[in-house]
């Protein structure tokens, strides 16, 4: 599973199309990617709160100030990897 944070601005159908088409002919092939998006959380330093946004825009949605921190959505990171068989060799 990879988790992607909101301002990453990736598709997720558009990664898994690709992912497939990259991983053919590869042990990989078959392979399912699965994506996770994360909201985009911002710290507002006008109202002292903080809150998620669906979308992209860098403003505080309870007070429309632009004076926020960015806390998270920037993720681009593998949580998990599962895999079947002896496929890897470290040798």
């Amino acid at each position: 599973m990879i988790k992607v944070g909101g301002l990453c601005k990736v598709n997720p159908e558009l990664m898994a199309f690709i992912f497939a088409a990259v991983s053919k002919d590869t042990p990989a092939e078959g392979a399912l990617l699965s994506v996770m998006m994360l909201p985009v959380t911002l710290r507002c330093y006008s109202c002292g709160k903080i809150s998620a946004r669906e979308d992209s825009e860098l403003l505080c949605p309870l007070c429309g100030s632009k004076n926020v921190q960015i806390i998270s959505g920037q993720e681009l990171s593998i949580e998990a990897l599962e895999v079947e068989g002896n496929i890897f060799n470290h040798e």
